[in-house]
């Protein structure tokens, strides 16, 4: 391929991730609903990463099965970039799935993009050039964006558990994303240090999940609802899987920023999506989960973080790399 086809190829690759994990917030929230009363009177934290440890056995076993025990067999620089993804992906689930359960999938999803604003702003830090008015344009928008989004308490200026955690989370997500552009994991096999990346990850929720648990039974009784082990096998394909295989691959043929503007769509899937699929979930599932309405929050502040998005990628400062 020539270096314009493989990089419209990419775009094009990257672009449909985006539905895939559009629909998994919606999906993952499900699980995570599905679980709560399979494991009453666990807190949060034990909820989110013992959702998430067979999200990435599932990941591993995948790619076992499609590359066989050489995926495994990783250089000395492919595992420094899978431990160096497994560390930043683990601490962003970890407070993304906790803030999950406090707040509604769209929310998260939009909040997440945050990372899209402080790509360039690694960029700018890392190179020691002050980042340019358009940066700081749109981290204005994405700032009044996120209050919206977040329902911003203004008399006494907070905002909620949920949104404070997947904030956090955004910022090890763009160091997540960072990486995948680094000159020195250029020629890194992508399935191999995915896999090195997944089986860290898997280590590291099993780990937690343990040592906050109070009751030893509920690290099994999960597995026997059906209903669980559907949502969990669907989220660990779209919304793992996929795009983390998809995204190691091939955002090394698209600027970081560039790709950035791509995945602020998947929150715009999230929206849509959880306008009309909790309802039949629930139903099938047996959980409480209702269909969220269009509010005028989540259009107003939906389409500033867009907007933001769109404005840093249009006119950024350079194209970083």
């Amino acid at each position: 391929m020539t270096p314009r086809t493989l990089h419209l190829t990419a775009l094009a690759v990257l672009a449909a991730t985006t539905l895939t994990t559009g629909v998994s917030f919606v999906l993952f929230k499900g699980s995570v609903l599905t679980q709560q009363p399979l494991a009453a009177g666990e807190s949060s934290w034990f909820i989110a990463a013992h959702n998430l440890v067979p999200r990435f056995v599932i990941g591993v076993l995948c790619l076992l099965a499609w590359y066989r025990g050489r995926v495994l067999q990783l250089t000395r620089t492919e595992w420094q970039q899978a431990i160096f993804m497994a560390v930043t992906s683990f601490s962003g689930c970890m407070l993304q799935t906790d803030g999950l359960q406090y707040t509604t999938a769209a929310t998260t999803a939009f909040l997440t993009q945050f990372y899209v604003i402080l790509i360039p702003l690694w960029w700018a830090l890392l190179h020691r050039k002050r980042p340019t008015w358009t940066v700081l344009f749109a981290g204005v928008l994405v700032l009044a964006g996120m209050a919206v989004l977040a329902r911003v308490d203004w008399q006494e200026f907070r905002i909620g558990r949920g949104e404070l955690e997947v904030l956090c989370a955004a910022v090890f997500f763009s160091l997540l994303i960072c990486s995948l552009n680094w000159p020195g994991f250029a020629t890194n096999r992508a399935e191999r240090t995915t896999a090195g990346m997944f089986l860290i990850e898997a280590g590291l929720f099993a780990v937690v999940s343990v040592l906050t648990c109070r009751d030893a039974v509920h690290l099994v009784t999960p597995y026997a609802s059906p209903s669980w082990l559907w949502l969990v096998v669907a989220t660990a394909l779209l919304g793992t899987f996929t795009p983390f295989l998809v995204m190691n691959h091939w955002q090394r043929f698209v600027p970081a920023a560039e790709a950035g503007l791509l995945y602020s769509f998947s929150p715009v899937v999230a929206a849509l999506t959880e306008m009309w699929l909790p309802q039949p979930l629930s139903r099938w599932v047996g959980i409480d989960y209702a269909n969220q309405p269009l509010t005028f929050a989540l259009v107003v502040g939906g389409a500033l973080v867009l907007a933001a998005n769109v404005l840093i990628q249009l006119w950024p400062q350079e194209k970083p790399a």
